[in-house]
């Protein structure tokens, strides 16, 4: 069934749209049908319907072909109403169904990081979050795995004046401690919050950054304690990376940048 649905038409023409998005200056019909690897005659076909729905033009001096601002403008429709939310929620919810546990979703903002989406899991013992909540940096998972790719300045101004709050036997009270746990964050590419913040809860984070390279959010997965056996929690930190992996992926190709209030 899959190979009846596959249109090998749509096909060449994302790859001539994709071969002029490379050549902002327009590219000549020889070039653009040796880049996608097509005879001349098609991909003229291409152009030419391309051409007569406005969505590429030719250069009359040089006869180069090029995208115009109608292309631009789809994308920029589509961005205009893209958030955060929107963009992971699939690949959150997809989590949650591969771990069968609750999925988390923090944003950074200038007072802090903030929960902006969950996905909870049908068990009835489970942590209960709400959206708004703060996440305190030195006791999350959320808030090491953001913070850990963070500049120190920045991480201060994120962080309570004096001693570090303790909301366990387990929390990080020490600046010192604290510098070197997101050093092993930043190492491994995720982080653990065990029982850090509530006993009997184990949280994995991994952090989220923009088409830029700015950590600007995070995602976690919160089991609690009795059924996170060695052998889950190495699948959770393992789902939780690619789960990241695919929505930093996401973000870049939509061009995504974290928004101002982040700075």
């Amino acid at each position: 069934m899959p190979a009846r649905n596959h249109i090998d038409l749509t096909v060449k023409t994302m790859s001539v749209l994709e071969s002029l998005v490379e050549s902002p200056e327009g590219a000549s019909l020889k070039d653009i049908a040796a880049r996608v690897r097509l005879i001349k005659s098609s991909v003229f076909r291409i152009l030419f319907t391309l051409k007569e729905l406005g969505y590429v033009e030719q250069v009359s001096e040089s006869g180069r072909y090029r995208l115009t601002f109608k292309t631009a403008g789809l994308v920029r429709r589509s961005i205009e109403h893209l958030t955060l939310s929107k963009l992971a929620r699939s690949h959150l919810v997809n989590l949650r169904d591969q771990l069968q546990e609750s999925v988390w979703l923090a944003e950074r903002r200038r007072h802090g990081i903030i929960l902006i989406d969950v996905v909870e899991a049908s068990h009835p013992l489970k942590l209960a979050f709400d959206v708004g909540d703060l996440c305190p940096v030195h006791a999350t998972a959320l808030g090491k795995a953001i913070a850990a790719f963070l500049p120190q300045d920045r991480v201060d101004t994120l962080l309570p004046k004096g001693k570090l709050p303790k909301l366990t036997s387990r929390t990080l009270t020490s600046r010192a401690e604290l510098k070197a746990e997101l050093a092993r964050v930043r190492k491994h590419g995720y982080a653990i919050n065990a029982e850090e913040t509530i006993e009997g809860a184990i949280l994995v984070g991994a952090p989220l950054f923009d088409s830029q390279g700015k950590v600007f959010a995070g995602i976690s997965v919160s089991v609690p304690t009795a059924r996170c056996s060695p052998k889950k929690r190495r699948e959770i930190v393992e789902q939780v990376l690619a789960a990241s992996g695919l929505i930093i992926r996401d973000l870049r190709d939509a061009a995504f940048r974290a928004p101002e209030q982040t700075d």
